[in-house]
């Protein structure tokens, strides 16, 4: 089963995590040996409120816009983890964290509040939903212990995923997850992306979990789903790798998928995942959904098809929908970038305006003012600035 194609798999797994640097030959959950001793030492450049503000030998996943308009981003160093603050030019260490593995989701409920996820690991063993509130931090959901007891891409719905393919190098066969993206229902709920468990699952700060909607893997030319390989009667998907969640102002929750890796086909001669990611549409109070082309659950819609490597979502103030494309060279982009793309559309799914050429993309959200803030570059020298909307280029109306 230790295929070539397996390899890549494992590889694009970890762009989901500090595994990301497998790209570049580190080993997982190893930082680069020059990270801060001190995060709050952090190398910082800015010119202006806007930005950019730079944070060396760091690793970042995600910001969130609080309700004052400041800025908060997760930020991951080898020797710790924590919650910095962007307001009025400045940077602030507001919360330092105690976590098995590293910040990667984080979304403001307030101002000093906020939900945050933690990386998943090996057999599901990592992966939580942290609350922050009046000066505290507590876990208050155990994703991890979810998939474990039910990893819903294996058992429920289609069952489409085997545990078995999940076997290879520092993976074993049986329930994977990676909690990513994070957004709110309400102060008490949230919806989480659960990138190697291929859910958008539920959690409430009492505990309770729930899958929301199973995503299932792209199709091929056929309309069948893209196999990836196929070893001793043993057949292994495409992953979908659901990464972004955001609510919409139409009461429906959207969902964005990164796209695991694939075989060389006609479809990806390159064997990259390139126009294959997908957005999905379902209403805010369904659960239990299987999206899919196939089979799939009825309140579950294609919204968007046709791109590559959507990391994150976000409504604007203007009701569109932003969506981020990590880079057109999908994860290769680590190595050879060849530029992501936010990406603004209206409920009826039209493109109305692009921002191109970007570096590594990966989180946006928006300030109380209505401008779009940005994090790019997010594992080598991660930058947070202001993204002038000169540059954007209008498509549609």
């Amino acid at each position: 089963m230790k295929t070539r194609k397996k390899l890549i798999d494992l590889n694009f797994r970890g762009l989901l995590s500090l595994c990301l640097l497998v790209v570049f030959g580190v080993a997982c959950e190893k930082e680069t040996n020059d990270l801060n001793l001190n995060v709050k030492d952090a190398s910082v450049k800015k010119t202006l409120n806007a930005g950019p503000y730079e944070f060396q030998g760091a690793v970042a996943f995600d910001i969130s816009a609080t309700p004052d308009g400041s800025i908060m981003v997760g930020l991951n160093t080898e020797n710790g983890r924590s919650i910095q603050l962007i307001k009025n030019g400045e940077i602030r260490t507001i919360h330092e964290v105690e976590t098995n593995t590293n910040i990667q989701g984080i979304e403001a409920i307030g101002t000093g509040n906020a939900f945050f996820t933690t990386g998943g690991s090996n057999l599901a063993e990592d992966g939580e939903l942290y609350r922050i509130s009046n000066g505290k931090v507590r876990m208050v959901a155990d994703l991890g212990e979810f998939e474990k007891d039910n990893d819903p891409d294996a058992f429920e719905g289609l069952q489409w995923k085997n545990q078995l393919c999940e076997e290879e190098g520092i993976f074993s066969a049986g329930p994977q997850n990676n909690p990513f993206k994070v957004t709110t229902l309400d102060g008490g709920t949230a919806l989480i992306g659960d990138a190697a468990g291929n859910t958008i699952l539920q959690a409430t700060t009492t505990g309770h979990i729930d899958w929301k909607a199973i995503l299932t893997p792209p199709l091929n030319v056929n309309g069948e789903f893209i196999v990836l390989f196929e070893h001793d009667g043993l057949t292994c998907y495409v992953q979908p790798v659901a990464t972004s969640v955001a609510v919409g102002p139409d009461g429906y929750v959207y969902v964005g998928e990164l796209t695991g890796a694939v075989p060389e086909t006609d479809l990806t001669p390159d064997g990259l995942p390139k126009e294959l990611s997908r957005v999905w549409r379902f209403p805010a109070d369904a659960t239990n959904l299987v999206c899919s082309q196939v089979e799939g659950s009825e309140d579950c819609y294609l919204f968007l098809d046709g791109l590559t490597s959507v990391i994150d979502l976000e409504f604007g103030p203007d009701g569109l929908l932003y969506v981020v494309e990590f880079d057109e060279n999908s994860w290769a982009g680590l190595a050879n970038p060849m530029g992501g793309t936010v990406s603004a559309y209206n409920l009826d799914g039209e493109l109305i305006k692009k921002a191109e050429g970007l570096m590594l993309p990966s989180a946006i959200t928006f300030d109380k003012k209505g401008n779009l803030w940005l994090l790019e570059n997010n594992i080598i020298v991660p930058r947070v600035r202001i993204l002038d909307p000169g540059e954007f280029t209008f498509v549609g109306s």
